[in-house]
């Protein structure tokens, strides 16, 4: 079909904005296909995940580790997974962040992956997000931000 889901993870945790607003809206027998990530990929969807800013955080970490929990985060206190068989994995959140944003804005020639001719956009983090705790993920900062081979931000 050449089209794209373009995901907000964030979304998909135990809380109110979730359980009490949108669960009752879309009915008990549809619920289990809310926010339906593993299963989008296990049948071959391409995927992007973003925010939904300016109702929610631009922090892409913590979306990230929502997607890969399905929790909010653990300092708000221990709270079930919301569908877990959903989750998805670490890596595949990033490629969503990364040459899944890329294919949505129809940028793979230029950004998405490192590669000889590509612009070079590149960030530096304080932790290493595919081996730190899952519920610390949220919790990466940015020490330094590099656009086209420059840098632009440090921490």
């Amino acid at each position: 079909l050449g089209v794209m889901a373009n995901v907000q993870p964030l979304w998909a945790r135990n809380e109110p904005s979730v359980t009490d607003v949108a669960m009752p809206m879309v009915g008990n027998d549809r619920s289990r296909y809310m926010y339906a990530f593993r299963s989008l990929l296990d049948a071959g969807a391409a995927m992007a995940l973003s925010s939904d800013w300016g109702v929610s955080t631009l922090n892409p970490f913590q979306i990230i580790e929502t997607a890969v929990t399905r929790q909010p985060p653990a300092k708000e206190g221990t709270v079930a997974a919301f569908l877990p068989e959903e989750r998805i994995t670490r890596a595949e959140a990033v490629a969503g962040y990364t040459t899944g944003a890329a294919a949505a804005a129809w940028r793979t020639a230029d950004t998405g992956t490192l590669g000889l001719g590509k612009c070079a956009d590149l960030i530096v983090l304080d932790q290493d997000i595919f081996n730190c705790p899952e519920g610390e993920i949220g919790d990466t900062n940015v020490l330094m931000t590099m656009v086209e081979g420059k840098e632009v931000y440090r921490a």
